[in-house]
């Protein structure tokens, strides 16, 4: 029996010291809000941004956690001041007509690291500018 009990704390100590993905620790902030990094879905990247009121799905960063470059996606939120002709599917899997383009470049090599982004509306190239900053955690 105190074998089973080492083995569970063995085990437990693994899982504290195992490195985490950077995702849930990456948080921005912007000059509209704060942006998060929700999840990887394959090699999409999703983020939240408005309190969750909209999502950005950034192809080829999903599980990119070092030597960030420049990518491309799209935002989508549930209304925006356009409706597109077309849609995209949304946070949740449905198809949303509120969506726009979204390009990104990373600044800094590593982690946490500054980025530069520029979304439009609809198919329009983006033109509109938006700075992200590394929210440092209470504890750093």
């Amino acid at each position: 029996m105190k074998h089973n009990y080492f083995l569970l704390l063995l085990v437990f100590l693994n899982i504290l010291c195992m490195p985490k993905n950077a995702y849930g620790d990456e948080v921005w902030s912007t000059e509209e809000y704060n942006v998060i990094y929700l999840e990887d879905r394959n090699k999409t990247a999703v983020w939240s941004y408005g309190d969750g009121r909209g999502h950005i799905f950034i192809d080829g960063l999903g599980g990119q956690f070092k030597d960030r470059d420049s990518y491309n996606g799209y935002w989508t939120q549930s209304t925006s001041s356009r409706r597109c002709d077309t849609f995209r599917e949304g946070i949740d899997g449905k198809p949303t007509y509120h969506w726009g383009r979204f390009e990104i470049t990373f600044i800094d090599p590593n982690f946490p690291s500054r980025w530069q982004a520029k979304f439009g509306l609809c198919d329009q190239n983006p033109t509109i500018t938006l700075n992200g900053t590394p929210v440092k955690s209470p504890i750093d």
